[in-house]
């Protein structure tokens, strides 16, 4: 009875309450009742919330929740602190009048309160609906800053640089002094971690700027000079600017900072990386005077405990005591995962490496423990010791496989792939000592276009029919909405944005309903199963060569090993002199880049290629390769050359396409997943001429040849001349099992790669949002098989992207073309392709064609080798020619029923 009297009393307070953005009386109240305990009073702050929705009083609620919520999390009362202040947040949504300010509050404090439960999904969540209330733009700068630290503890640096970014667009250069500091300080850091050479010149840009903003204070903070220190140290010790004297130094001046403020962390963290610069400049007394001091600062730091026991290792390694190096290893990685137990026989487990918020630093340290290996091998001679770097190399793998899934930006993920690059080349070494061919076949063929596999769509699902076809609705109006936003005209933009996002959200939300009951098929979210190689089938007139080549480390030479598969026989060799291979290999792309001008151009060019040949192609599998039809899976620079035009006999100038038929994959697993795909396209042929551009790009008087000259044997559509826009490519995309584009393109772009229409350029990026049923895509336009090479990935290349697209074959080029020579390569290359012969056999014939009816310069690689055929090499023949096979089919199987009917009747 006295319970409900003083409720009453309190519902009685809330009509006293001052304004919109204070908190009632009533609340006060209850809060008064025992300031330190409020959850123990929760009945009566439920009671009055509750009398808040009946009576509507939206506006009072949403003040109310918000601070009721700050006093349940100042007593660690978390679940229900967020979920009064998500209760808030609803009422805010619609109290009357609307009040952006106070809703953004509200979710920046969601966001904070979900950041500090390591809740990061829905920490984001909330920052990003605060961000898309566009009434005000208070907070926005804040929550970009703290979006760009979820990230980079996520271990995503760069969606920590892109949040980062966009927060200097709206502080304000005096109001906000001090967070832009902060900014410059933790944008520095983001770009450390990305471990890209070049970004280390953005980190000391960011670092300059932040000392130069302290200064300009009357009294700097002690913690800012301390940070901006310490990463200056950490700039030098990066391969862009390498100076260890300079390094140590800002290290000096951080410690002095760390001394003055008193925090042993601060101390530990000094003496750590002075210990390490020391190290590099071999001062190993002084580097071991350091790790041990830091040691006294360490008791409440057990994260620090790993660098310490790393500089260990380095120091034993320093010394080629190689055993003691190791121990030292496990003891670091036992510290960054917290692991207690004996670590004489310890391997972690798949789990402890995948909750880690330290992926990169466990990598790194594998890295470390195989390098390691390898010099002690080569010092003690024993075998065993591959057996561990093998070990080492498969928990690298899993690790990085953990890293693939998870919802890093792509940039991180490519990141990710090149570091598995060099532990996995280190690897191979292992396997070819050991001729480990199972193992090296894996490693091969996860250090190829793994992430183009990741995110294509995976065909094969266990989901019910309606549930199937809702989702893929959402998919579909998604891509919609994606295409018509990159033709909208800017006044339209902004509206077709917000539907995107509303079916996105829509679709997130379904894909969470169904993630409990169908785990495996509302997510993509796994590696492609790699083919063994017990599985690997080579015809009997067939060669599958594959490559594998990256650098130990950034700067490096790279190394480099080949596979060899035949019918009956299985082959791995270790590929030398490499300082050599990629020397020549430059040359010949200068060389292939125009035609024959001189004798000498001639002498070099034979001489150049011969070498490669005999580099890439040990003497035991040369004569084997002669009329057969051989697959190379190239790597590294090797993407670059076109296999075909390499010289194999200096005396009769014999091109490799003389002596067989060759065609080009990204890997055998892409090859076995590409073929899953289901094409219906209906239509044949589609072809792009763009002839003239509105850009300043030459006009290509003979690409309307090329695509005529297709039509005759294939059936379609031409888009020539003003019909060749952006637009009209988009649209059309999906309908037809050829496309062949004839214009000009460029992969090798810095900013964004592109392919040229009559109107505009249509970017990688647009591209990646395309889906099209082709079969065959024949990209003649210039560089659309070049790009930037991704150590772990291979070439980022256009020819990449429309396979991304849902394309089983693409022919791109390696070089600016010809369109003369084009034109006619391609138009025989249609007509072999329409009496049957297969794609890859039609292109070469083709091409020998044309090296038999040329001579002299016309007849240089320059004119005929730039388009090579990746993916699916099989028939495709025009859907006449199907329809003709059909009725000599159907005539056939009466003509027996009528034989056997007639034979039966005279029985």
């Amino acid at each position: 009875m006295i319970r409900n009297l003083i409720l009453y009393f309190f519902l009685w307070l809330t009509t006293l309450i001052c304004n919109a953005q204070q908190i009632s009386s009533a609340l006060d109240s209850i809060h008064q009742l025992n300031p330190e305990d409020d959850y123990g009073n929760i009945h009566l702050y439920d009671s009055l919330i509750t009398y808040y929705k009946k009576t509507k009083n939206y506006t009072q609620l949403g003040s109310d929740a918000h601070q009721l919520a700050k006093w349940l999390v100042r007593e660690n009362q978390w679940d229900k602190g967020i979920e009064i202040i998500e209760t808030g947040i609803a009422a805010r949504k619609k109290a009357a009048p609307f009040n952006p300010e106070l809703l953004k509050r509200s979710y920046v404090n969601l966001g904070n309160y979900y950041t500090i439960q390591k809740k990061y999904t829905k920490a984001i969540q909330a920052y990003e609906n605060m961000l898309n209330i566009k009434e005000s733009t208070i907070f926005n700068g804040l929550s970009y800053t703290r979006l760009g630290v979820i990230y980079k503890k996520l271990e995503d640096p760069h969606l920590a640089v892109e949040h980062y970014s966009k927060a200097f667009e709206l502080y304000h250069p005096e109001k906000d002094k001090k967070r832009i500091i902060t900014n410059h300080i933790r944008i520095s850091e983001a770009y450390s971690s990305q471990k890209i050479v070049n970004n280390a010149n953005k980190s000391l840009h960011h670092l300059l700027a932040a000392d130069s903003l302290i200064k300009t204070q009357k009294k700097p903070k002690l913690i800012d000079l301390y940070s901006v220190n310490l990463n200056l140290g950490a700039v030098y010790t990066r391969d862009f600017f390498l100076n260890h004297e300079k390094a140590l130094h800002y290290f000096k001046e951080a410690l002095k900072q760390a001394l003055e403020l008193n925090n042993e962390r601060s101390i530990g963290i000094s003496y750590i990386n002075m210990g390490f610069s020391n190290l590099e400049l071999n001062k190993i007394e002084a580097s071991n005077n350091c790790f041990a001091k830091s040691l006294d600062y360490l008791d409440d730091s057990i994260d620090l405990r790993a660098p310490y026991f790393l500089g260990l290792a380095f120091i034993a390694s320093k010394q080629e005591n190689y055993n003691l190096a190791q121990k030292f290893y496990q003891k670091s990685l036992a510290d960054i995962l917290n692991y207690q137990g004996s670590i004489e026989s310890w391997t972690p487990e798949s789990k402890s490496l995948q909750t880690s918020n330290n992926k990169e630093d466990i990598i790194e340290l594998f890295y470390f423990k195989i390098v390691d290996y390898l010099k002690q091998v080569k010092l003690e001679n024993n075998d065993d010791i591959y057996a561990e770097i093998l070990k080492t190399v498969r928990l690298s793998d899993s690790l990085i496989n953990y890293m693939t899934v998870e919802d890093f930006s792509y940039d991180t993920k490519l990141l990710s792939r090149d570091l598995e690059s060099e532990i996995n080349i280190m690897g191979l070494e292992a396997c070819h000592q050991t001729n480990d061919l199972e193992t090296a076949f894996y490693l091969m063929e996860k250090s190829k276009a793994v992430l183009l596999m990741f995110t294509m769509n995976d065909q094969s699902t266990s989901l019910p029919h309606k549930i199937l076809s809702n989702k893929v609705n959402y998919k579909n109006a998604i891509e919609d909405l994606q295409s018509k936003v990159l033709i909208a005209i800017d006044k339209d933009k902004d509206s077709l944005i917000k539907l995107l996002n509303k079916e996105k959200e829509q679709y997130s939300i379904l894909k969470d309903s169904l993630s409990a009951k169908y785990p495996d098929d509302v997510s993509n979210n796994k590696i492609p199963k790699i083919l063994e190689l017990s599985e690997v089938e080579v015809p009997e007139n067939e060669i599958i060569i594959q490559y594998a080549m990256a650098e130990r480390r950034a700067g490096e030479l790279p190394h480099a090993y080949m596979l060899v598969f035949a019918k009956d026989s299985q082959k791995m060799f270790k590929i030398s002199n490499i300082k050599t291979l990629i020397d020549n290999i430059k040359t010949l792309r200068k060389l292939l880049n125009q035609p024959f001008t001189t004798a000498e151009n001639i002498i070099t060019y034979k001489k150049t290629s011969n070498d490669i040949y005999k580099s890439l192609f040990p003497e035991e599998i040369r004569a084997v390769l002669k009329g057969k039809k051989v697959t190379i899976i190239p790597d590294h620079m090797l993407g670059m050359i076109p296999f075909e035009a390499l010289v194999t006999n200096l005396d009769n100038n014999t091109y490799l396409i003389e002596d067989c038929e060759i065609d080009y994959a990204f890997s055998l697993t892409f090859q076995q997943q590409n073929a899953k795909i289901s094409r219906t396209a209906a239509q044949d042929f589609l072809g792009i001429a763009p002839v003239n551009f509105k850009q300043e790009l030459t006009p290509l008087q003979n690409s309307n040849k090329e695509i005529t000259a297709a039509n005759a044997f294939y059936n379609g559509d031409l888009l020539l001349d003003q019909e060749a826009t952006k637009e009209n490519f988009i649209k059309k995309i999906k309908d037809y099992k050829i496309l062949h584009l004839a214009t000009h393109a460029d992969a090798s772009d810095s900013i964004a790669p592109w392919i040229a229409f009559r109107n505009s350029k249509l970017t990688d990026l647009e591209l990646n949002l395309l889906q099209s049923q082709a079969e065959l895509v024949v990209l003649s336009a210039c560089n659309t098989s070049l790009g930037k090479i991704s150590r772990g990935e291979g070439v980022l290349s256009l020819a990449r992207g429309f396979f991304k697209s849902g394309a089983n074959t693409v022919i791109p080029s390696l070089w600016s073309t010809n369109d003369k020579a084009t034109a006619t390569i391609t138009a025989d290359f249609y007509k072999n392709l329409s009496e049957g012969q297969t794609k890859s056999a039609a292109l070469r014939t083709a091409k020998l064609n044309y090296l038999q009816s040329n001579t002299d310069a016309e007849a240089s690689p320059h004119y005929w080798a730039s388009m090579i055929l990746i993916g699916d090499t099989g028939t495709l023949l025009p859907q006449s020619n199907d329809l003709w096979m059909l009725w000599i089919g159907l005539v056939a199987v009466l003509l027996l029923c009528l034989v056997y009917f007639l034979v039966k009747k005279t029985r």
